[in-house]
């Protein structure tokens, strides 16, 4: 006590002093207590929940997994967490890059956060806008859930369950809206789409390669729009099988018709915006209206 009293001043600068490095040095602190290992690539990784990998399993293996991407002050840039948008992989035998370390790393089940530089992250992913405005010099963090290790016949049948169980999710929203609306409803069971048209004609249908223009509305099946070309009242141009407008829809949709004719289509996430959907538009594997008008053929 009588140390203190007599050198209040200079343990009250170095309390100040200690607090301030704490206070720089915080996130690294952060790092050094919170049972992260160095990543092979710049940045750190650690299992937060399951178990490792006791003995990994060879080449030929396929993982499923999902993960979040979160930005230095923990809001999400990426979300890949939902069940219904598991993603796949060929099991990491050599690594090139922190998702392949984490995927590496755990066992079915577990949980794996790696911390990226952001600068590192902006260098492959400079196409996101929200990667793009992170600030520089912080640490952007993967959160990956490791859910199944198969091999490749386990594989395939977990994918056929699931495209299956899948499709009719979606036929059931696409049969619940067609019941609704009273029209003459035609099925292609092949490509899964549900359609009718307006004063159809005994005319060519459109083909692949065709020249065409067309006005059309595009809505998920909840009705909500995602495009139209009525507000400019410019028509779509584009040639069949181009994928113009990087939508794959309007080339599942046109060879149905015939020039001069409308129609609507009612399809799943396959001729839509499928497992990634459409910014924060469209949630993955969302059935689309698609409303096709005065369709013309151009020379």
């Amino acid at each position: 006590m009588n140390f203190l009293r007599r050198n209040w001043l200079i343990v009250t600068l170095l309390g100040l002093i200690l607090a301030t490095m704490a206070f720089f040095m915080r996130s690294q602190l952060g790092i050094w207590l919170g049972g992260w290992e160095k990543s092979k690539f710049g940045g750190y990784i650690r299992l937060v929940d399951g178990k490792k990998w006791d003995k990994m399993p060879g080449p030929h293996y396929h993982v499923i997994y999902n993960y979040l991407v979160l930005g230095p002050e923990g809001d999400t840039i990426v979300h890949k967490a939902n069940p219904e948008v598991e993603q796949h992989s060929m099991y990491p035998s050599e690594v090139t890059n922190e998702l392949q370390e984490a995927l590496q790393m755990g066992a079915p089940g577990a949980k794996i956060e790696v911390l990226i530089p952001v600068d590192s992250l902006k260098l492959r992913i400079s196409n996101d806008l929200k990667v793009m405005n992170m600030p520089a010099g912080k640490h952007a963090k993967f959160v990956v859930k490791i859910i199944k290790v198969l091999n490749g016949a386990e594989f395939e049948g977990y994918s056929t369950a699931r495209f299956f169980a899948r499709v009719e999710k979606e036929n059931k929203r696409i049969d619940d809206y067609a019941a609704r609306i009273k029209q003459n409803w035609l099925l292609d069971s092949v490509r899964f789409i549900k359609y009718y048209l307006d004063n159809k004609t005994d005319a060519p249908r459109l083909a692949q390669g065709d020249k065409v223009q067309f006005h059309a509305d595009v809505y998920t099946i909840d009705q909500q729009m995602i495009s139209s070309s009525a507000p400019t009242g410019k028509p779509y141009l584009m040639t069949l099988g181009s994928e113009t407008y990087s939508f794959v829809g309007f080339d599942a949709v046109l060879p149905y018709l015939a020039e001069g004719e409308s129609g609507t289509f009612l399809v799943t996430s396959d001729n839509g915006f499928g497992d990634k959907g459409y910014m924060n538009i469209v949630a993955p594997y969302t059935p689309l209206i698609i409303i096709i008008k005065d369709l013309k053929k151009l020379p």
